[in-house]
């Protein structure tokens, strides 16, 4: 599943910025494809650095300390593997490979604490835990903890079977969410630190056929954004933080013509660093949705949709000063880049789109600094 010939020359020494981290969904057998590790200019030139060929690396996440990298391989028997963060953010070592607990992993998240990975699986709804060790990796060779979500009664046209898509910890480290795409409901468990274990807190049951996808805490951590892959649209949230209670409170389109008949589906949701700005990519229309986030994070206003510059548009992320936002265009083999206007919040394209295969999640690591030569492959 993952090689330790992690380097593959490809571009010269690049101006000041920082560096990424594309996952693609691309099988073993395509040449030069796995965990990219792509530089990015301050003015959002893209220059491809380095390939570690990890198949269908689907979805990646960082510990706290940003020193090692969690992918998840989304297969029928899915794995976890764990990787070493070069300096700076250039390039992948890799440490351990953990089975994942299920089928067709598709999400992975890090405890704030650093000494748990949760892993959602959408084949078999799966929720599993892996704690890490000290040093970083995933400690064990199977998961302490599996959690078997539960089907639904048929009823028309509506899935039945559950489809775990996301699993989400609270920013105090108390509870972890859960959605479940297949079973329209949002699953949320207390997380016990010493045990490291989770136990059923309470359900949130959603319209059906809206097929909760991935969500976003509001840095007040009294709101939660939750986008729904199946009805387009983004539901605004109530979060108690003590009491782990969420309740939806207004549900608004990712679209700006909610008619259009063609088919969409939405994708992934971040926010700007100052909590301000939703973004949104809508798989279809193929577009970036820009909100504004008002009234504290209570309410949110669509204020544009961008196209994506590719097709399919599977992830974004933005950079850490806020300045830039990526996309990953999944069946145009490309990553795009946009300028951010911190004050409106709205996005033009910057560069030229990267040709990637099959980009399907990228992540921001490291810190915006020089990058030297990469070297060849031994």
């Amino acid at each position: 599943m993952v090689s330790a010939r992690a380097t593959v020359p490809d571009q010269p020494a690049t101006a000041p910025g920082g560096h990424l981290i594309v996952g693609s969904s691309a099988s073993a057998g395509s040449p030069r494809t796995g965990l990219y590790t792509v530089h990015y200019a301050a003015g959002g030139t893209l220059r491809r650095r380095r390939v570690l060929p990890v198949e269908q690396a689907s979805y990646t996440a960082a510990d706290p300390a940003g020193r090692t990298l969690y992918a998840v391989v989304e297969q029928d028997s899915g794995l976890v593997v764990s990787l070493r963060i070069g300096p700076r953010g250039a390039g992948l070592a890799p440490l351990a490979t953990s089975a994942s607990g299920g089928a067709l992993p598709c999400h992975l998240a890090v405890h704030p604490s650093g000494s748990h990975v949760f892993v959602a699986h959408y084949g078999d709804g799966v929720l599993s835990v892996l704690p890490t060790a000290p040093d970083g990796p995933i400690a064990d060779q199977e998961p302490a903890q599996r959690i078997h979500h539960p089907r639904r009664a048929a009823s028309g046209t509506l899935l039945t079977a559950p489809h775990a898509h996301m699993a989400a910890p609270s920013p105090d480290g108390r509870f972890v969410l859960c959605t479940d795409l297949g079973t329209d409901r949002i699953h949320i468990y207390a997380f016990a630190p010493l045990s490291g274990l989770l136990t059923r807190h309470r359900t949130v049951h959603l319209p059906p056929g809206c097929g909760p996808r991935h969500l976003v805490f509001h840095p007040s951590a009294r709101y939660v954004y939750l986008l729904n892959e199946l009805s387009s649209t983004l539901t605004v949230c109530t979060w108690d933080a003590p009491s782990g209670h969420l309740r939806a409170a207004a549900e608004l389109s990712t679209r700006r013509d909610p008619s259009t008949p063609n088919a969409n589906y939405p994708a992934a949701i971040r926010l700007s660093p100052d909590g301000r700005f939703l973004y949104i990519t809508n798989r279809g229309d193929d577009t970036i949705a820009v909100y504004a986030v008002r009234h504290d994070g209570a309410s949110v206003d669509l204020l544009s949709t961008v196209p994506s510059g590719g097709s399919w548009p599977r992830d974004i992320a933005l950079s850490p000063d806020g300045q830039l936002l990526f996309c990953a265009n999944q069946r145009s083999d490309s990553l795009t880049a946009f300028h951010r206007d911190p004050a409106s919040g709205l996005l033009t394209p910057a560069g030229r789109p990267l040709a990637l295969v099959a980009p399907v999640s990228v992540l921001p690591v490291g810190s915006a600094q020089p990058s030297p030569p990469a070297s060849p492959e031994p």
